[in-house]
């Protein structure tokens, strides 16, 4: 358990959580006090030990369940078989199937560990990875082989004598223990990539490359700015979930608290708090992939792809003179392969002049009845149309059903209206309109979406 307290401590500051020597030799000395049989004081004794600052609450309550997550002895479903039962499936060889069996998961991470050792966990930068190594662990496994063990398991306790309804009871538990098994090993992966947060650029460093021009970042400063995204989307979705816990309470409402307490003479024994609920946003992101606006393209991927659980929908297309969904990309790959086959491999012609007016109609014809009243559609290009039509009225139709057209411009005002570039044309239907050069850029434009 010291080592656990010691892993969790490292988590914490992997994210910029503030704790002391003095402050983790408290929360040892708390835990032998308060002991682990109780987990909501065990809970709050690390609580009160290691967080100082309010903020600091929502980090420690999304660490904490990925590294003490089998403080009890059992699953509830292993509770469905008889303790008599129990105890004859644990006479069965003690591997992996006998452990599943019984419920027993204060005893699977030690599997989890085994399975995973010849992963590198190195690789494991961001959430949106999770279930890539998720899946690696937990397919490793001969489920076939353990299907039929427990039907041969079931077979001999039946000629054995023990009550059908028990036997015939297995494959549920066992499914329900199965899908417990994933959750822990999701937990095990999730955990080791709060370990590696600690290998993210510093806040001064991170705080430099917000403000490089994306476009003029070297190979060797991409995968750094690639680790700066995922910290911002972190912390964004750290401020949305402090923000939704405060919204839960709701504000202090100071007129209905003064009316409903006139009877007290003014005195606010009753308090009457105001609720207000944000509904998530629906989001399109159509990304122009020609060589001048590419970069600025798959970083907002990325960002938006750290934080989609923040976002009701997401789905992303990208364009040169011709549209392509690959909303798909990043369900199959984790991230940064999602990213690299948005620019590879999306069925358009990638190599060809832009056509933004083209682009417009085509997305109405295929996706427009798929925009709805919550639907924020952010378009991501430089609207240099080489001298094409700009299809101004199909823009229109996209404003009338979206929620907004937010548009984001790698180029400066200045350039917005020169030669072939059609902006003027198309700002009349944007909700914002943003020179978008660097990753502040970038997060301020999402940060105003779901804040």
């Amino acid at each position: 358990m010291e080592e656990r307290v010691v892993d969790f401590v490292n988590g914490l500051r992997g994210r910029w959580v503030s704790v002391s020597t003095a402050e983790s030799l408290d929360a040892m000395r708390s835990l032998l006090a308060v002991g682990i049989a109780d987990p909501s004081n065990f809970r709050a004794a690390l609580r009160a030990a290691l967080i100082k600052r309010n903020q600091d609450q929502v980090i420690f309550e999304e660490l904490f369940p990925l590294y003490f997550h089998a403080l009890g002895a059992a699953t509830e479903a292993a509770s469905e078989l008889g303790e008599d039962l129990v105890q004859r499936i644990m006479q069965e060889p003690q591997d992996l199937f006998s452990q599943l069996l019984s419920g027993n998961s204060g005893e699977w991470e030690s599997w989890i560990r085994q399975m995973a050792g010849d992963m590198d966990f190195s690789r494991l930068m961001t959430r949106m990875q999770v279930g890539m190594f998720t899946r690696r662990i937990f397919d490793s496994i001969d489920w076939d082989n353990m299907g039929n063990r427990l039907r041969e398991l079931q077979s001999s306790l039946s000629e054995e004598g023990w009550p059908d309804s028990e036997v015939h009871a297995l494959p549920d538990v066992f499914a329900a223990n199965r899908e417990a098994f994933r959750r822990q090993v999701r937990s095990y992966v999730e955990r080791e990539q709060a370990r590696n947060a600690d290998q993210l650029p510093s806040p001064d460093r991170v705080e430099r490359l917000m403000n490089r021009p994306l476009s003029s970042l070297e190979e060797t400063e991409l995968q750094q700015m690639r680790q700066a995204v995922d910290i911002l989307a972190r912390k964004l979705r750290n401020k949305m979930a402090l923000r939704d816990k405060r919204a839960k309470r709701g504000r202090l409402d100071v007129k209905a608290t003064m009316r409903k307490n006139m009877h007290h003479g003014g005195i606010p024994f009753n308090l009457v708090r105001r609720k207000k609920r944000k509904e998530k946003a629906d989001l399109m992101v159509l990304c122009d992939i020609s060589s001048s606006v590419s970069r600025v393209s798959q970083f907002m991927l990325q960002f938006v792809y750290t934080v989609q659980d923040c976002l009701a929908k997401v789905r992303s297309f990208v364009f040169v003179d011709a549209l392509g969904e690959v909303t798909s990309f990043f369900r199959d790959e984790d991230i940064g392969g999602g990213v690299r086959l948005a620019l590879s491999e999306a069925s358009i012609p990638y190599n060809v002049r832009s056509d933004f007016g083209w682009v417009f109609q085509e997305f109405c014809e295929r996706y427009l009845q798929d925009v709805g009243y919550r639907t924020y559609i952010l378009i991501i290009g430089d609207a240099r149309n080489n001298y094409n039509d700009p299809a101004v009225w199909a823009l229109e139709k996209m404003a009338e059903r979206a929620k907004g057209i937010i548009w984001l411009n790698p180029e400066t005002k200045p350039f917005w209206n020169t030669g072939d570039s059609v902006m003027e044309e198309y700002l009349p239907y944007c909700r914002e309109a943003r020179v978008c050069r660097t990753l502040k850029d970038l997060e301020e434009t999402v940060s105003s979406l779901l804040l």
